[in-house]
C-alpha cells in the first residue's frame, strides 16, 4: 500500500512538473510572440524610437517611478535628439515634438477621445476633464462653458479684486517691514482657493485668512498628484482603494487624508447646493455654477450628487493649481529681477494712481508690460507637464514623410512647445519683452498662436478666462502696492524638476520666500 502511494504521489509530482513546464513554456513563447508583434507587424512598428520602449511599457513605468519620480519627460526628449521630430515612446503610443503640428493634433474641428485607461486617474471619471468619450465630454463641457465666459468673469472680478484687497490688507497688518518670511506661492494657493470656491460653491473656507497660509485644499493637490504615475501605470489600483473604507486607507497610507478630506468636501457641496434649492432656501442658495447646473436643462443623470462630486474635483483642482503656478512664478521672476520689476512698477503706477483703486480686469488686460508679464509666465508655467495623449480618429493622419495610422495613440506636450529654441529664443529666461508689440513667431504665425499653457482644441482649459482675471488682478495690485526682497529663493523654487502631471520642482525646496519690505501709496 505504501509503494503505490508513493508511485502515486510521484506521477502527480511529475504530471505538476510537466504541467509547470507546459505553462512556462507557453507563457514564454507567448512573450516570444508579443514581442515579434510589437517590433515588426504593430503598426507603429515602422516609426523610429528604441526598440525596448517599443517592446515594453516598463520603460516607461521605469522612469516615472524610479526616485524622485516624474522623469519620463527628460528621457523621451533626449530621444527626439537622436530620433527625430515623431518617435515610437512605448508600445502603444506615438510622441511628436514639433510646435507648428500641435494645433493640427489638437484642432477645435476633430474629435478625440481621451485613454479609457487615464479615466480613473484621479478618481474623478464622470467630470468633463476625465471624460472618455469625446460627444460626452461635448455635453458636459457644453454645460459648464457659459459660467467660464470672458463676460461672466467680467461681471464676477470686483469680487476677486476685494478678496485681493483684504489679502494686501492682511500682508500690510502682519508681513510689512518684518523679519517674518512670506511664502508666495502659499498665499496664492489661499487665494486661487477662496476664488475658485466662491465662484462654485456655498460654503467659504477663509483660506487666505489661515495662519501662515496653509490650506488643506493645496496639501489635497499635493496628495492627489503625488501618486499619478503610480496610477497611470498601474490603472486598477483606484478601483482596489476604492473597495476600503476611508479610514482603512488613511491607515494604511496617512498622506491620502487630504485628498479624502477634499473629496468628501466636494460631495458635501454638492449636497449642500441640492438642499438649498430643494428648500428654497433663498439666504443660502445663491448663484452658483453649481446650483445653475442643478437647475439647468442637463438629463437627471448628468446631475447625480456622484457625477457633480466628480465634476467638483476637477473644476476646483485645475483652478487651484495651475494658477496658483503661474502667479507663484510671476512674483519669482519679477522680484529677482529689478529691471523687470522697475518697468511693470512704472506702468502701474501710471496706470493706477490710487493703489487702492485698481481698475477693471478689462481696463488692466490694456496694460501692454503687464500682459508681457502674464504671457511669459503662462509660457514658463505652461499648464500641465505630462504629455496630452489623444486616440487619432478613425482617419490617418498625415505628419510631414509619415502617416499615422487610424486610431493610433498620438501625444505632444506643453513643456516642449514652451521651451521650442526656434520660436522661443533663450527660452529658459524670463523675458517678457517677447511678447511685446506684435511679435511674429519664424514661421510668420503671431507668437501667440505658441501660447499652449491652456491646451488647445475641444479639451482645453475651461477655466482660462477666471485664470486671466486672477493674474491680473492679483499681480498687478500686489505689485502696484509692495515691494519684496527674495529670502533664500532660487529658481529651483519654480523651474520643473519632475512631472506629476503639473510641474513639480526639486523635492526639498521651501517655495517662494520673500520679506515685504515697503508698501508704496
Amino acid at each position: 500500500m505504501a509503494v503505490m502511494d508513493r508511485y502515486e504521489a510521484l506521477v502527480l509530482s511529475r504530471s505538476f512538473t510537466g504541467l509547470a513546464i507546459l505553462v512556462t513554456v507557453g507563457f514564454l513563447l507567448y512573450l516570444l510572440a508579443l514581442g515579434i508583434y510589437r517590433l515588426y507587424l504593430h503598426p507603429l512598428a515602422k516609426f523610429p524610437g528604441p526598440k525596448l520602449a517599443a517592446l515594453t511599457q516598463w520603460v516607461e513605468t521605469y522612469h516615472e517611478l524610479k526616485s524622485p519620480g516624474g522623469q519620463f519627460i527628460w528621457v523621451y526628449q533626449k530621444w527626439h535628439e537622436q530620433y527625430g521630430p515623431i518617435i515610437r515612446i512605448n508600445p502603444t503610443e506615438l510622441h511628436i515634438q514639433d510646435s507648428e503640428f500641435y494645433e493640427t493634433l489638437y484642432s477645435g474641428t476633430r474629435p478625440a477621445d481621451k485613454l479609457q485607461r487615464l479615466e480613473h486617474r484621479f478618481n474623478n471619471p464622470t467630470s468633463s476633464f476625465a471624460t472618455v468619450k469625446h460627444e460626452t465630454h461635448r455635453k458636459r463641457r457644453g454645460a459648464l462653458n457659459p459660467f467660464f465666459s470672458k463676460r461672466k468673469i467680467a461681471s464676477h472680478s470686483p469680487a476677486i479684486q476685494q478678496r485681493m484687497n483684504r489679502l494686501c490688507k492682511r500682508l500690510e497688518e502682519q508681513y510689512l517691514n518684518t523679519d517674518q518670511v512670506l511664502r508666495l506661492d502659499d498665499m496664492w494657493g489661499c487665494w486661487t482657493s477662496d476664488i475658485i470656491v466662491d465662484y462654485c460653491f456655498e460654503r467659504d473656507y477663509h483660506f487666505a485668512e489661515q495662519t501662515r497660509f496653509r490650506a488643506f485644499f493645496t496639501d489635497a493637490m499635493v496628495g492627489l498628484l503625488d501618486p499619478v504615475h503610480f496610477v497611470t501605470q498601474f490603472p486598477w489600483v483606484i478601483k482596489v482603494v476604492n473597495c476600503f473604507p476611508d479610514s482603512v486607507v488613511t491607515a494604511m497610507q496617512p498622506g491620502m487624508a487630504s485628498v479624502i478630506n477634499f473629496n468628501n468636501e466636494m460631495k458635501d457641496q454638492i449636497i449642500d447646493i441640492k438642499q438649498g434649492l430643494k428648500t428654497r432656501d433663498v439666504e443660502k442658495s445663491h448663484d452658483t455654477v453649481f446650483s445653475a447646473l442643478l437647475e439647468s436643462s442637463l438629463p437627471q443623470e448628468e446631475l447625480s450628487v456622484t457625477r457633480l462630486q466628480h465634476e467638483a474635483i476637477s473644476i476646483t483642482g485645475a483652478g487651484i493649481e495651475t494658477t496658483m503656478r503661474a502667479l507663484s512664478l510671476a512674483s519669482f521672476h519679477i522680484i529677482a529681477n529689478p529691471p523687470i520689476f522697475q518697468r511693470l512698477r512704472e506702468e502701474l503706477t501710471t496706470a493706477i494712481p490710487d493703489p487702492e483703486n485698481t481698475p477693471s480686469w478689462d481696463e488692466l488686460g490694456r496694460l501692454p508690460y503687464l500682459s508681457a508679464c502674464i504671457d511669459e509666465a503662462l509660457r514658463l508655467a505652461y499648464g500641465t507637464s505630462q504629455r496630452i495623449p489623444r486616440s487619432a480618429p478613425d482617419i490617418a493622419i498625415p505628419y510631414k514623410d509619415w502617416t499615422i495610422p487610424p486610431g493610433a495613440i498620438v501625444s505632444m506636450d506643453n513643456y516642449a512647445v514652451s521651451h521650442d529654441p526656434t520660436i522661443f529664443p533663450d527660452h529658459m529666461t524670463y523675458n517678457p519683452s517677447r511678447w511685446l508689440g506684435e511679435p511674429k513667431a519664424p514661421d510668420g504665425k503671431q507668437l501667440s498662436r505658441y501660447m499652449v499653457a491652456f491646451g488647445r482644441g475641444t479639451r482645453s482649459c475651461v477655466g482660462m478666462q477666471l485664470a486671466y482675471a486672477e493674474l491680473y488682478i492679483g499681480l498687478s495690485t500686489l505689485f502696484r502696492r509692495f515691494h519684496f526682497e527674495l529670502f533664500e529663493t532660487d529658481r529651483t523654487a519654480v523651474d520643473l524638476y519632475m512631472d506629476t502631471f503639473v510641474p513639480r520642482p526639486k523635492p526639498g525646496t521651501k517655495g517662494v520666500r520673500v520679506l515685504v519690505k515697503c508698501a508704496e501709496k
